[in-house]
């Protein structure tokens, strides 16, 4: 099989992770069209829920991620005065 896999975000740098791990004959491409060390000033933010997932799906790449990432379990998101806290963030 031959797949191509357009963008490298998390998402399409994730699925080809999985996908060649599946099935190492197939031919996966993943097409992005920003540079490899362009970045935007933004992160992503995994629930404990999906790095549950992640484990589940590949010890190997959730082990990485756990080694590289960093860990927040409480979120402040203040707005006009308000305050709201969430908590069980990866």
């Amino acid at each position: 099989v031959k797949a191509n896999i357009i963008g490298g975000g998390p998402a399409g740098l994730y699925f080809a992770i999985l996908a060649k791990k599946q099935h190492p004959e197939d031919k996966i491409t993943v097409f992005e069209r920003n540079q490899p060390d362009d970045t935007f000033g933004f992160g992503v933010v995994f629930s404990d829920e999906t790095l549950g997932f992640f484990r589940d799906a590949d010890a190997e790449s959730y082990n990485e991620i756990i080694n590289h990432f960093t860990y927040w379990d409480e979120i402040e998101t203040r707005y006009d005065g308000q305050v709201i806290r969430s908590s069980g963030h990866g």
